[in-house]
């Protein structure tokens, strides 16, 4: 891997060995490396990630910690453990909630955590385990949705201890009459309703007394059998102690510690079969099911199962316990790309569940979040739930309130919000003149451009609904980014409300008019009318030249308004691709629009490049941050093939398969088999496609071919084709927006 070869060479050489063993054994689960991504600091991203020990979706996560209770939890580079934590943290810029440290240990705990080292630790999705001679403790540690359960092997019977810390905002104490530990954790990053907090108890299957007792901490003494085991129990709620016992109850109950580690591995083992692959590399085995584990994580669900059976959940948005499903902790600028077009292949059902608990969201605070972590979070821009509703209408799932969602939807669109958190920022002036002007807002011509296309999303719900006039206005809306188009310099690029142009002009600079991004990344930020975006740019061979400028273009960047170096900018030099910066959201779709211009053998050479350079098996795995799932979905979706350049639209562009064979397991118990003929390192490009036996003339394959199941047999070459994928009729989508640029505003419907 580009980014980090020199630091893991060792350790990825032990990982691959032991992974080839354990894959034959065990099966998929014991593929997945959690410790991917852990290699990152402030500075520096290789993903950002913790090891979590989780069912997926899961509501509460389970970690070790080296570092502080929020943000950089755990660092691979560390060599000193301060415990576990209990957590909720979707990324370390967003930081944890509800979270609550667990820590075994035998005699005085160090402040400072005891020393450790990898060769004593193990890491699965449904266990992790480390030996600390130090502390006097092995612990291992399993996970259900909710609750989770310990073994803990201490090295002698004297002085076995364990402490639960709430941290700053909590309380916690033993309860004598039911033997169990207490907790509440409320410390949030982002302003919710009520009285909000991870509520926890913890019992033991042995004598245990308290020995040191704080309102925020509880340190228990254990006194173990001979074989100095102990065994502990967690359940966790949101909603109310008596719920965390019910969930510890129906999780767990009285199973024992390896029961529930089968138990876990088995849901992952299901979990990650929805795809099979042949023809990879022990490396590629390990970074392919690490990628599927990561996007299988989030978002996490906040609903729970009442004694009664019924769902229900403490909303982060009312401040009360509600009825149905909810979720949390997820970006939706980074996931709406590849992350939910994913679910909507492999679990549309799943997919569904969670659109309906943004639906509830969206009812009980009035807005559809933007981030949810656990509720509203001022965080990115964009109402990109709009992007996620229609990509899921226009695929058939449907079995949530479509009338619901569009007018959540709608309000997104049409609504000036009150607060940061939510809604779109600018929404008046876009609806005045046609563009968010810089002089008077941050990020603006990114806001127009991704504004434009949740418009042409939200118009795809319309018109579904046979509301033709809200469709028409807002199709013309989706145009809109034109009006940030320099079309003397060939750049998006911010403008004044008066119509000039901001000056100076420096094509490399990031911030100001754009988001975490120059005008190299967000000059491609038009999904929705690609064919429409190259007329703009001169034609398609002055947009294939463009393309190929950006990854020829030294990576050169100013600070802009950031006054500094942020880290995505030092990750886009590290990936030595001009100035693409995979490394961030933004341009995750830009590689595939060469066969929008009929040259999809460049798509196939550059994705391939990035397959194969940018993502790994080790620490180091990612070119950036992992973001809810979506540098894996792009990994997934790439090597797999093919990849939604435009959510909203039910179709997908053909890259690059990369194994010779890999099958997905559809929810409707079909398969649907990708055959890559001789794909190797040399041969990338896709030289002729046929479907179900059938010659594919197209680059493109529909959301209902894949659904259908069937088998798309790929020719692979190691010389480009250079007149496949040329004629206008083999080209993706093939077709544009047939309206104008619109001021016209459209009348709200009230949000409720």
């Amino acid at each position: 891997m580009m980014l980090g070869k020199t630091i893991l060479t060792a350790c990825l050489s032990v990982l691959v060995l032991v992974s080839s063993e354990v894959s034959a054994k065990s099966g998929l689960a014991d593929l997945v490396n959690p410790l991917i991504g852990s290699q990152s600091t402030p500075q520096f991203s290789h993903g950002n990630t913790y090891p979590a020990v989780a069912r997926p979706n899961g509501m509460t996560f389970w970690t070790p910690r080296t570092g502080d209770t929020t943000g950089w939890i755990y660092q691979y580079s560390a060599d000193r453990v301060k415990g576990f934590q209990a957590t909720h943290q979707p990324s370390p810029w967003m930081g944890d909630y509800g979270q609550f440290g667990v820590a075994p240990f035998s005699g005085e705990a160090p402040s400072e955590g005891w020393d450790f080292e990898h060769a004593n630790e193990s890491a699965k999705p449904y266990l992790y385990s480390v030996n600390l001679p130090e502390a006097g403790v092995a612990t291992a540690v399993s996970a259900t949705t909710r609750c989770s359960i310990w073994r803990l092997q201490y090295s002698t019977m004297d002085d076995c201890r364990i402490a639960f810390d709430v941290y700053d905002d909590g309380e916690a104490k033993y309860d004598d009459d039911k033997q169990e530990v207490v907790g509440t954790a409320r410390g949030n990053q982002g302003g919710v309703a009520g009285d909000f907090g991870c509520r926890f108890v913890a019992s033991f299957d042995c004598p245990a007394q308290v020995i040191d007792s704080t309102p925020k901490r509880v340190v228990m003494k254990l006194s173990p059998g001979p074989e100095r085991v102990v065994v502990v129990r967690v359940g966790t709620s949101f909603i109310d102690h008596d719920q965390a016992r019910t969930n510890l109850k129906a999780e767990i109950g009285d199973k024992g510690f390896d029961a529930v580690v089968e138990e876990s591995k088995a849901v992952w083992e299901k979990r990650l079969s929805v795809i099979q692959i042949e023809g990879a590399t022990p490396e590629q085995l390990v970074t392919f099911y690490s990628s599927l584990y990561r996007l299988f994580l989030f978002p996490r669900l906040l609903h729970e199962e009442t004694s009664d059976g019924e769902l229900v959940h403490y909303s982060p948005y009312s401040g009360k316990v509600e009825l149905g499903e909810m979720y949390a902790d997820n970006g939706f600028w980074d996931t709406f790309r590849a992350v939910y077009p994913f679910l909507s292949i492999v679990d549309p059902d799943l997919e569904a569940s969670m659109i309906r608990g943004w639906i509830n969201a969206y009812r009980e605070g009035g807005w559809f979040p933007t981030w949810a972590s656990p509720g509203y979070r001022e965080c990115m821009i964009g109402t990109h739930i709009d992007a996620i509703v229609a990509d899921a209408l226009a695929k058939g799932i449907e079995d949530f309130d479509v009338n619901a969602a569009f007018r959540g939807c709608l309000n997104n669109a049409t609504v000036v919000p009150n607060l940061r958190c939510y809604g779109r920022r600018g929404l008046a002036a876009y609806m005045e003149i046609g563009y968010v002007p810089c002089d008077e807002f941050t990020e603006a011509t990114s806001r127009t451009l991704e504004y434009a296309y949740d418009d042409w999303c939200v118009a795809q719900i319309a018109k579904r609904l046979g509301m033709d006039q809200a469709a028409a206005s807002l199709l013309r809306r989706s145009k809109n980014y034109r009006n940030v188009y320099d079309q003397g310099l060939g750049f998006m690029r911010g403008r004044r409300r008066d119509g000039a142009w901001l000056a100076p002009f420096e094509e490399d600079s990031w911030g100001g008019p754009f988001t975490e991004g120059s005008a190299w990344h967000y000059s491609w930020s038009v999904m929705h009318d690609v064919p429409g975006l190259i007329d703009l740019m001169g034609g398609e061979e002055a947009f294939i030249q463009k393309l190929d400028k950006m990854l020829e273009t030294p990576p050169t960047f100013g600070v802009g308004h950031y006054g500094r170096e942020i880290h995505e900018m030092t990750e886009m030099v590290a990936c030595g691709m001009g100035q693409y910066a995979h490394g961030n959201q933004p341009v995750h779709h830009v590689l595939y629009l060469y066969s929008f211009a009929g040259a999809p053998w460049k798509t196939a050479q550059s994705v391939r490049r990035v397959v194969d350079s940018l993502y790994g098996p080790g620490p180091d795995g990612y070119c950036g941050d992992e973001d809810n799932g979506q540098m894996s979905a792009w990994y997934l979706f790439s090597t797999l093939g093919f990849y939604p350049v435009c959510p909203g639209e039910p179709a997908y562009v053909i890259g690059s398969p990369r194994f010779g064979r890999a099958i997905l397991n559809l929810p409707n118990g079909k398969q649907f088999v990708i055959q890559a003929d001789h794909s190797d390192d040399q041969n990338v490009f896709v030289a002729g496609l046929k479907l179900n036996g059938a010659e594919l003339l197209r680059t493109w394959i529909t959301h209902e071919e894949i659904a259908n199941g069937g088998v798309l047999d790929a020719t692979m070459s190691n010389n480009p084709d250079k007149t496949y994928g040329k004629p206008l009729t083999s080209r993706p989508f093939n077709r544009s927006i047939e309206s104008e640029p619109s001021r016209e505003p459209l009348s709200a419907i009230p949000p409720r």
